[in-house]
């Protein structure tokens, strides 16, 4: 019963509230007046703050000189995990289990995570001991999301490996 009642109840709010996240920045973007040049103002202004040094370098051979692509590609990755979880998410409390969604699912995590490792890089957040800043928090929210998508991608591989057994053994009757 415990089972059932995080399967229907907890999950799903946990996924509205990232997919509230997501889309949100989404739609920040769609409003934004000159948003492609204001995202190339802040990536070179970032540049400086980046920490690690690999990142900075193709951040600054790769991702400036390409902002509009890059700037594009990030809302469409925060509309597209944003809708599925909120549609997975919708599922679960109708008690549902649409397989298209849950492969779904688990390709969205994968891009949120990468997405928000990327945000938290280049913030130069840290997961450590920050003596240059006594006021970061401990864990910031790029890094938390970062951390939540990689547990939900776990999720979604099993849902995906249960979906596909069951999917065997009804072939196999």
């Amino acid at each position: 019963m415990e089972k059932k009642i995080t399967s229907q109840l907890v999950l799903p709010l946990l996924l509205l509230v990232i997919a509230y996240q997501w889309l949100i920045a989404f739609f920040n973007k769609v409003v934004t007046k000159n948003y492609f040049n204001e995202l190339h103002k802040q990536m070179k202004d970032s540049v400086s703050g980046i920490t690690f040094h690999p990142y900075a370098t193709l951040f600054k051979n790769v991702g400036i000189p390409n902002f509009h692509l890059f700037g594009t590609l990030v809302m469409l990755g925060e509309l597209f995990v944003g809708v599925i979880f909120l549609l997975y998410a919708i599922q679960k409390m109708m008690g549902k289990n649409n397989k298209v969604i849950a492969k779904l699912g688990f390709v969205a995590t994968i891009i949120g995570a990468f997405m928000n490792l990327n945000y938290a890089i280049l913030g130069g957040d840290t997961l450590f001991v920050n003596p240059d800043n006594a006021f970061q928090e401990a864990i910031s929210v790029d890094w938390f999301m970062f951390l939540m998508q990689i547990i939900l991608i776990v999720y979604f591989y099993n849902v995906s490996a249960q979906n596909n057994k069951e999917k065997e053994m009804n072939l196999a009757a």
